[in-house]
């Protein structure tokens, strides 16, 4: 595994820099250990004692052969080709159903003129009945 130094450290062969990096192995010591210290196994502070709180663990870095950088890249050209397509189809059935929806919300349209109208003219049918009714009432 991979570590880093997260502070300054006196190890045996000198001072460790904050941010290096080393290869190490997590001491064995008593089983069961839960914040064992690291211990650097390669370069010039080999052997080198590191408090599991003065470092923190670096992921591998996966190197990829051509053949498997062709294969992901493959998969995921296949994955974006396919939603591409997915999103083709959404927008094809979005246009489809608004040129359905069109002449809908025209005749709606058309009817709530004719209501508006009809409403205008039943409140002054309304005006002129009350009207009607004060003058035979005077």
């Amino acid at each position: 595994m991979k570590i880093k130094t997260i502070k300054v450290l006196r190890g045996s062969k000198g001072y460790i820099g904050k941010g290096e990096e080393f290869e190490a192995r997590i001491l064995p010591s008593i089983p069961f250990q839960f914040n064992a210290p690291y211990q650097i196994i390669e370069g010039e502070h080999s052997g080198a004692i590191i408090p599991r709180e003065n470092a923190i663990e670096i992921e591998n870095e996966k190197i990829y052969t051509e053949k498997e950088w062709n294969d992901l890249e493959n998969h995921y050209l296949s994955l974006l080709d396919k939603e591409s397509e997915k999103a083709k189809r959404a927008e094809d059935l979005v246009m489809e159903l608004t040129k359905k929806i069109e002449p809908k919300n025209k005749e709606i349209e058309k009817l709530t003129f004719f209501v508006e109208m009809l409403s205008t003219a039943l409140k002054a049918s309304c005006k002129a009945i009350e009207a009607l009714k004060e003058q035979k009432a005077n």
